[in-house]
């Protein structure tokens, strides 16, 4: 089996497919999520 350029392209081309669409279904939840890591993070730093 050979892997070719098209292969590559058409897996990336469905990985940030996924991504998108996960990203706006669930959009309430990434904000939050990103709200949260920013905060923890923010609080690390400070330590």
């Amino acid at each position: 089996m050979k892997i070719t350029k098209r292969d590559i392209k058409f897996f990336f081309l469905g990985v940030l497919s996924l991504f998108i669409i996960e990203t706006f279904f669930g959009w309430n939840d990434v904000i939050k999520d990103m709200k949260r890591g920013f905060i923890d993070g923010y609080n690390e730093a400070k330590k």
